[in-house]
């Protein structure tokens, strides 16, 4: 009898651990991961004074047994602009957190922004870090950090876009087939990952030598200048027509202008720089395209190409890729009579290729030239890099495999060395009195390419 008195205490005492809800045991199973009310906090209002603005995320357990969060902290720590509140307490840390089985926590998130400060950039990024079970999870935080006029995803009718403040497309914007958007000189339009411009009516780009409209990606620190792929590009849909775009700038995308509206009136593209797209420059199917006084550079894969057939000139243009650090596989300058991977073969193509340069550095792309197929082709008055058309395009005046002589490749300045072969060597077109920068050409001996060149 002693002895079951004796041990009547432990036998209490297991009974107790053996009732405890399974809703407060802690796991420390590493796959007990959290969920959460959102991936992205979003503060979505357009500031037009300081001040502060707070959201909510909840983050929920969904184990049957509790967990214990080592910490929830902030990425940027002290120096972020954001203020995390939990439990009542604001901190940018909190350690030793236990959550319950079936249970959720509520984090409030404040962020104070100035957006007149415009060195600030766009978006205004950081995360909420949690680790539990040695695992990290994380929920991205986002405030826009300027005042610019932002897109969301959508469709929009007839619109202007002026050159006051600077445009920021979020996501996938589609203008309406009838209808028209024109973008004034000297227009700023900045895009995240997510963003690409449809345009099924029709574009009118209204840059000027002097003001130049610019496309490029929202990141503005100086490694993000040069770095394709940031964000998908301008589409030509195949509703769309009389499509004009002059003197911009469209960078860091992963097509920069890709056209696709046979049968419609075509897209001009004058005194524009396409640079650094992770894929293709201008790529167009079965369409009707002008290329003049245009500067191409540094792309994945087609710098030019037109496919399917249609109706292509490229006039007073430079094609270049030097020091490009994506791996192509394609040359630079392709037109063909069909689509590769498709039953749309044999279609009509006209090719005018006048007073341009189709060139790079290295020994691996000989060919920067591919014509396939019938065409009826004006090729003349060119610099090209080819081996493969070495004994045909050698007419007409045009100049292969010899050494443009670009003004300073290292500092991507693909304008013109006094030595230059390309200096006065090209054809006087009716029309183009004016080249990229617009400069006035020679009206009897201008150079080829987009730049003409002037005395130092």
């Amino acid at each position: 009898m002693k002895y079951l008195l004796a041990i009547l205490p432990l036998m209490f005492l297991l009974s107790m651990v053996g009732c405890e809800p399974k809703d407060e045991v802690v796991t420390n199973d590493p796959d007990a991961v959290l969920h959460f009310s959102a991936d992205t906090v979003l503060f979505d209002t357009v500031f037009v004074t300081q001040g502060s603005v707070t959201r909510r995320l909840k983050v929920y357990n969904p184990q049957k047994n509790a967990v214990r969060i080592s910490s929830i902290s902030l990425g940027g720590a002290n120096a972020s602009p954001y203020q995390l509140i939990i439990n009542g307490q604001e901190t940018p840390i909190a350690n030793n957190l236990e959550l319950r089985g079936k249970d959720s926590l509520y984090i409030l998130v404040r962020v104070n922004i100035n957006p007149a400060a415009q060195n600030q950039p766009f978006l205004v990024a950081d995360s909420i870090l949690f680790h539990t079970n040695g695992n990290q999870q994380n929920v991205k935080l986002i405030a826009y950090g300027q005042d610019a006029v932002f897109h969301q995803k959508g469709v929009i009718g007839t619109s202007t876009w002026a050159a006051g403040k600077p445009h920021v497309l979020l996501d996938t914007l589609l203008l309406r087939e009838g209808a028209t958007l024109t973008i004034e000189k000297g227009a700023r339009i900045f895009a995240t990952n997510k963003a690409v411009l449809l345009i099924n009516g029709t574009l009118q780009v209204q840059g000027t030598p002097e003001e130049r409209v610019t496309f490029s990606g929202i990141r503005r620190e100086l490694a993000y200048v040069n770095a394709p792929g940031q964000w998908e590009g301008i589409r030509i849909l195949t509703a769309s027509q009389n499509n004009t775009i002059r003197y911009a700038d469209i960078r860091n995308t992963i097509r920069g202008i890709r056209i696709g509206n046979p049968g419609k009136g075509g897209t001009l593209v004058e005194g524009c720089a396409i640079q650094h797209a992770f894929l293709d420059g201008i790529v167009a199917f079965t369409s009707d395209v002008k290329v003049v006084n245009t500067l191409i550079q540094n792309c994945g894969q087609y710098s030019f190409g037109g496919l399917g057939g249609g109706k292509y000139e490229v006039l007073y243009s430079t094609i270049v890729n030097y020091q490009n650090q994506l791996q192509r596989e394609t040359p630079a300058f392709v037109v063909a009579d069909f689509i590769p991977g498709t039953d749309i073969r044999n279609q009509p193509t006209q090719l005018r290729l006048v007073n341009s340069i189709v060139y790079s550095d290295g020994s691996n792309y000989t060919n920067e030239v591919l014509l396939e197929g019938d065409i009826s082709a004006e090729v003349s008055k060119n610099i090209l890099r080819t081996d493969a058309y070495k004994n045909t395009l050698n007419t007409n005046g045009n100049l292969l495999n010899i050494d443009p002589k670009f003004k300073d490749v290292r500092k991507q300045d693909f304008r013109l060395d006094t030595l230059s072969p390309a200096s006065g060597a090209a054809l006087p077109l009716p029309g183009i009195g004016k080249d990229f920068k617009g400069i006035n050409r020679s009206s009897t001996k201008p150079d080829m390419g987009a730049f003409e060149r002037t005395v130092d």
